[in-house]
């Protein structure tokens, strides 16, 4: 039973004009609740937001987040938003609620919520998990940190239906009730560094995930994560934990076997599918199939109907995205590359042959984790935005490295430089805001120079 939703008229301020807010305000404003919309940015680009979502009539502050937020019965907190500035630590001394977008959509949800989480492949196994359940019969939305805002999808369907949700640790500094039916997380490693003191306080964020679960929900953890797997000696006793990634010898897992995804769920032993059927390549997607495949059966879904689905799966844009060829070179789109593991995972889903273009801004990743793996793999290293200095200093013994001061310049090189059968690959490993909007603008931008070279 979800936690009850807002009474009748609640004032409600929404702190964040990204797609979450903007949402949420949509949400409740046509549910008759009185809203007030505050933003940091400047003036003309909230006014843009707000015009764009039809939202310009709604009382709204721009350039801070002032103390006319505290008018409000409950705060909702845009994921881009720390959730320690000090409007919302004179909010929570008052006992306003601080919600994040994710848990306005849990208390108004009549479909079970399965939620993802982790360092990297989050959108990947979310959209595999969608694919397994919708192939099984039930109708599905994916939504969340995805990029489509959960409040606006998930309470349309009805309780046959089900939530799959990709949620940050930026989500989970701010739930309070949010209980899925199933959950996963994917991985541990260091990661928003420039938000986070240290590793230690970013996994507390993602272990908010559990707070709420009980026996009757399940979670999914990676057997080689030796962070989850500490954690769950003390989850075992309230909560029904599955393993991806290797064969246990005691509890249920699933894992892959040379080509075969297999699993011992239920206490049924059985292979799931050849991962070569699948559409999408790389031993990190036969992982983040292991992962689907573990939540869409212990949620219930036939094994036959995952397999479908999760072989059927084409993959996501500016995720290792291909994007063009020209003169024998092939161009490839990891756009939503923000970490150190995913340009691993990117440069090691190739032969010897890559020229990668990497950098932006920096997050506070470990980068030396994929040093071995340039060396290996990449041919060239061309990077760009505020974090090409640390890259170029951790990197310079591994491989050939240029810095350039746009995009567009060391796609530029990079076509110069690569042969016919090598391969370009942008996968930045940072996060987008040193020179565009979002990692989306990034990968389009990348796109459409491709498209160029090809024409």
């Amino acid at each position: 039973m979800n936690s009850p939703t807002m009474p009748g008229g609640a004032r409600v301020s929404i702190i964040g004009a990204a797609r979450s807010g903007l949402a949420a305000a949509r949400f409740l404003l046509d549910r008759g609740h009185p809203v007030f919309i505050s933003d940091s940015c400047a003036s003309p680009k909230l006014e843009a937001a707000l015009l764009g979502a039809g939202l310009s009539a709604a009382p709204h502050e721009s350039d801070a987040n002032t103390d006319r937020v505290l008018d409000a019965d409950t705060i909702i907190l845009s994921p881009g938003v720390p959730s320690n500035i000090a409007v919302l630590i004179k909010a929570r001394e008052r006992g306003i609620p601080v919600w994040s977008e994710i848990e306005l959509t849990y208390r108004y949800s009549r479909a079970p919520i399965l939620a993802i989480t982790g360092s990297s492949g989050k959108s990947t196994t979310a959209s595999l998990l969608g694919a397994a359940i919708a192939a099984g019969g039930r109708a599905c939305v994916v939504a969340g940190n995805i990029g489509v805002a959960a409040i606006a999808e998930v309470p349309r369907l009805g309780p046959d239906g089900v939530a799959v949700l990709e949620v940050s640790s930026f989500q989970l500094e701010s739930i309070d009730a949010f209980r899925p039916r199933g959950a996963a997380v994917l991985n541990i490693m260091a990661n928003h560094l420039d938000r986070y003191r240290d590793i230690d306080e970013y996994f507390a964020a993602k272990k908010q995930i559990a707070r709420s679960m009980t026996r009757d929900d399940f979670i999914v953890l990676n057997a080689g994560d030796d962070r989850l797997v500490a954690w769950a000696r003390g989850l075992g006793a309230h909560l029904r934990v599955i393993w991806f990634g290797a064969r246990r010898e005691k509890g249920e897992c699933i894992w892959v076997d040379n080509t075969v995804l297999r699993c011992d769920i239920g206490g049924r032993d059985a292979a799931i599918l050849d991962v070569r059927e699948m559409m999408i390549c790389g031993p990190h997607n036969h992982q983040n199939a292991a992962a689907a495949a573990a939540m869409a059966m212990a949620f219930g879904t036939d094994p036959s109907a995952a397999a479908r689905g999760i072989a059927s799966f084409p993959g996501l844009k500016h995720r290792l995205e291909f994007a063009g060829e020209a003169r024998g070179v092939r161009y490839y789109n990891d756009s939503k590359s923000t970490t150190a593991e995913s340009v691993l995972c990117a440069v090691t889903a190739f032969g010897d042959n890559v020229h990668l273009i990497a950098g932006g801004r920096d997050k506070g990743c470990d980068f030396s984790v994929v040093t071995s793996a340039v060396k290996r793999h990449v041919r060239k290293a061309y990077l760009i935005g505020e974090a090409a200095g640390r890259m170029a200093a951790l990197w310079r013994d591994a491989t050939e490295i240029e810095m350039y001061r746009s995009l567009e310049d060391a796609l530029g090189a990079a076509s110069a430089n690569a042969k016919k059968g090598d391969v370009v690959v942008l996968s930045p490993g940072c996060s987008s805001f040193d020179m565009f909007t979002d990692y989306e603008h990034r990968g389009n931008v990348f796109k459409e120079l491709v498209h160029a070279l090809a024409a």
